[in-house]
């Protein structure tokens, strides 16, 4: 039994981390709702905001169970959640690039997407380690919604400094995850960051909102 995570009985069940389940699942409801309320428009990348909220509903609903029912799954628990969440992140990355000009250049960032994630998720189940699945979401917020999205908004794309405030609202979890910095029993390094990346996508989905309600792309 992990004895550094709360710990509680349910209906004869051995449960872990109620936080986590409640934070994660906060994470989810709220993909559902951006989900739900983005209106496809003639902007490509509407509808890759759209696939990201998806798989990161997806990947924070088992997010939350597998902290649940690790003393009964284990690791392999958490497989879903590590690959939804890569997947979420590739649409993340697709929408900010299908506003590049340069169709080679967009290429050359979708393969770039496609190789990190997939050799990080597999590295992440080979060694059965979250911090692979970790670096897959950092290098993907601040390369494409950070460094890349600035680069579109200096062009004239104004809706993507909400992906930049996400990012920029986010990057403290980066060392509450890789510093272990646990506040309380009831809001450790999992739960804070969980709370920060909540915040972030709140803003990615005021900056996809301000995208649906464009008539067309700003090039």
């Amino acid at each position: 039994m992990t004895t550094d995570k709360i710990a509680f009985d349910f209906l004869g069940l051995h449960l872990l981390e109620p936080m986590a389940l409640i934070t994660n699942w906060m994470m989810s409801v709220f993909s559902i709702y951006a989900f739900s309320n983005l209106k496809l428009s003639k902007n490509e990348d509407v509808r890759y905001w759209k696939k990201f909220f998806f798989w990161f509903a997806v990947s924070t609903f088992f997010g939350g169970l597998g902290h649940l029912f690790f003393n009964y799954f284990g690791i392999q628990g958490k497989f879903p959640n590590w690959i939804s969440g890569i997947l979420s992140g590739y649409y993340a990355g697709k929408a900010i690039i299908v506003n590049l000009n340069d169709k080679l250049l967009q290429k050359k960032y979708e393969l770039f997407l496609i190789l990190k994630g997939s050799s990080l998720l597999l590295a992440s189940i080979a060694t059965k380690k979250f911090v692979f699945v970790a670096v897959d979401a950092i290098i993907t917020y601040l390369i494409f919604c950070g460094f890349v999205a600035y680069s579109l908004y200096k062009k004239g794309f104004v809706e993507l400094k909400y992906m930049i405030f996400g990012v920029l609202v986010c990057v403290p979890s980066i060392f509450i995850f890789f510093f272990k910095i646990n506040p309380h029993t009831w809001l450790n390094k999992d739960d804070l960051s969980h709370l920060l990346m909540l915040s972030c996508i709140v803003f990615f989905f005021i900056g996809a909102k301000k995208r649906s309600e464009i008539k067309s792309l700003n090039n």
